[in-house]
C-alpha cells in the first residue's frame, strides 16, 4: 500500500501596526521555516504566501477577500489542509475550517505534531502529551463539527452541547494530572541522578542553541556517539548525556538538548520545563550558533530569551558561543567574524572539526575559572576527609610525613566552600 502525500499551503499572517508582534525574524523567512516545519513532518507544501492583514478579524483573523482567494487557491490545488504562520484562537480555526472546508492547523499545532513525532523516550512522549493536552483544552468551543472531531487524536473528545463542553474539560484536565504525576517521577529519578554527580568532581557542559544550529552533530564530535543528526528541524528531542575525555578536560558530562525555535510554544516550554532545567544546573552553557544563517542574530535572540526564561542567568563564567558551520562561508565573511569575535566566543564546523582544538582551549580556561588548586595538610585519622576527597575532587599530588599528608589537588569552589564546612563542623 502507497503511502498518500499530504498536501497543504502555507498562509503567514503578517500584522501590521498595534497588533505586529516583535518578531526577531522577518515573515519571509518565518514563512520559509513554516515550510521547513511541514517538510520535516513529510508534508509537501505547495504554495507558501504572506499576507498583510491591518486589522485582524477576530472570527478568521483573515479579511474576507483574503479568505476567499486562499479558497480559490486550495480548490484549484486540492490540497489536503492549511498551514497557518501563525497563533489562530479556537473560534477563528473553527471557522476557518468551516468556510475553507479542509482541516485547519497553526504554527502551535505543527510544532507540535513534529514533537510527537520525534519523541522516542517515554518521558518524552508523556512530555509531548502533556502539551497536546494543555493545547487541546484551549481549542475547546462550545459549538462542535465532524471537523473539529478531526484536530486532535483524544477519543473522548467530541459531541454537541454545552454538558459535553464541560466533561471534556473535566477528562481533559484529569488526564493533565495523571501525565504531570507521571514526569514527576522521571524528575525525581533525574534529581537522584543529579545528587550523584554533585557528589563527584563531574563539570556539567549543556549543549544549547537554535533547531538545526548543529548541536547533534558537535555533541557526536565530543562524545564519538552516534545520536541522529541530520539537516532538519527538531531532527532530535530527546536530552542525550555523555563522558567527555579528552587530553586535560576529564570528568565532564556534555548534555545535548531540545533545539529552540522563533515563537516556541509555550506549551512546549511548560511541558519540557524539566528536562530543560537541566540548563540551570549545567557549570557551563555552550550555546552553538548557526553562523551561515543570516539571522543568526536573530535566532540567537530567541535562545537567549528562552534560556531566561527558564530560570538561567548567563555570565562570562558559565557561557560559550559556539560560531559553528564555518564551512558553509567565504573566507571573507570569515575573515570579518574573527576581527569582531567576543572573548567568550569560538569558531568552528562541527562537521569537518575544524577549529575543536580552539574548543578544547575554551572548554579548559572556563573549567579552571570554576576550579581551584590547593594544598591542605590532613592528619592520618581524618581518613573519611581523604575519601571524600578522592571523591568531590581530582588528587594531583599526594606526600606523607610522620603525623600528616600533604595534598595537592583540584577543586571546584563550590566543593571547596562544602569541604570547608565539613571542617568547621568537626
Amino acid at each position: 500500500m502507497i503511502k498518500k502525500t499530504l498536501k497543504s499551503i502555507v498562509c503567514h499572517p503578517e500584522l501590521s501596526g498595534r497588533f505586529k508582534k516583535n518578531s526577531t525574524i522577518d515573515s519571509f523567512d518565518c514563512t520559509n521555516e513554516a515550510v521547513l516545519l511541514a517538510h520535516s513532518l513529510g508534508i509537501k507544501v505547495e504554495f507558501k504566501k504572506i499576507y498583510k492583514i491591518d486589522r485582524p478579524n477576530n472570527s478568521t483573523l483573515f479579511n474576507n477577500g483574503q479568505v476567499e482567494l486562499i479558497n480559490n487557491k486550495i480548490k484549484e490545488l486540492n490540497v489536503d489542509f492549511l498551514i497557518i504562520d501563525g497563533k489562530l484562537s479556537p473560534i477563528q480555526q473553527r471557522n476557518l475550517e468551516k468556510r475553507l472546508l479542509v482541516k485547519v492547523i497553526d504554527r502551535t499545532r505543527l510544532i507540535l505534531d513534529i514533537f510527537e513525532k520525534r519523541a522516542t523516550t517515554r518521558e518524552g512522549a508523556l512530555q509531548v502529551e502533556l502539551a497536546q493536552l494543555e493545547y487541546q483544552k484551549t481549542r475547546l468551543v462550545k459549538s462542535w463539527t465532524h471537523l473539529e472531531r478531526q484536530r486532535g487524536s483524544l477519543s473522548f473528545i467530541g459531541g454537541p452541547g454545552e454538558s459535553q463542553l464541560e466533561i471534556d474539560r473535566r477528562l481533559i484536565n484529569n488526564q493533565i494530572i495523571k501525565i504531570k504525576k507521571k514526569l514527576q517521577d522521571f524528575k525525581n529519578t533525574r534529581n537522584l541522578h543529579r545528587n550523584q554527580r554533585n557528589k563527584k568532581p563531574y563539570f556539567i557542559i549543556a549543549l544549547v542553541g537554535y533547531t538545526n544550529a548543529g548541536k547533534s552533530t558537535l555533541f557526536n564530535k565530543l562524545t564519538n556517539e552516534n545520536v541522529l543528526s541530520k539537516n532538519m528541524l527538531f531532527a532530535t528531542l530527546d536530552t542525550k548525556m555523555k563522558k567527555l575525555n579528552k587530553g586535560n578536560l576529564k570528568n565532564i558530562i556534555i548534555t545535548d538538548t531540545v533545539g529552540f525555535i522563533s515563537e516556541l510554544p509555550t506549551e512546549l516550554i511548560m511541558s519540557f520545563r524539566s528536562t530543560l532545567e537541566e540548563i540551570n544546573y549545567a557549570d557551563l552553557l555552550i550555546n552553538v550558533r548557526d553562523i551561515s544563517s543570516r539571522y543568526t542574530e536573530a535566532q540567537n535572540v530567541d535562545v537567549i530569551n528562552t534560556i531566561e526564561e527558564i530560570g538561567r542567568e548567563i555570565n562570562d563564567n558559565n557561557y560559550l558561543e559556539i560560531l559553528n558551520k564555518i564551512d558553509l562561508i567565504d573566507e571573507g565573511y570569515s575573515e570579518l567574524i574573527k576581527r569582531n569575535m567576543a572573548n567568550n566566543q569560538v569558531m568552528m564546523s562541527a562537521s569537518t572539526g575544524q577549529g575543536i582544538g580552539d574548543l578544547y582551549e575554551a572548554i579548559e580556561k572556563k573549567i579552571n575559572n570554576n576550579y581551584e588548586i590547593l594544598r591542605i595538610k590532613l592528619e592520618y585519622d581524618k581518613s573519611a576527609m581523604e575519601s571524600w576527597l578522592y571523591d568531590n575532587a581530582v588528587v594531583l599530588e599526594k606526600k606523607y610525613n610522620s603525623d600528616h599528608i600533604n595534598i595537592k589537588l583540584k577543586i571546584s569552589k563550590k566543593n571547596h566552600a562544602r569541604f570547608q564546612s565539613m571542617l568547621i563542623a568537626m
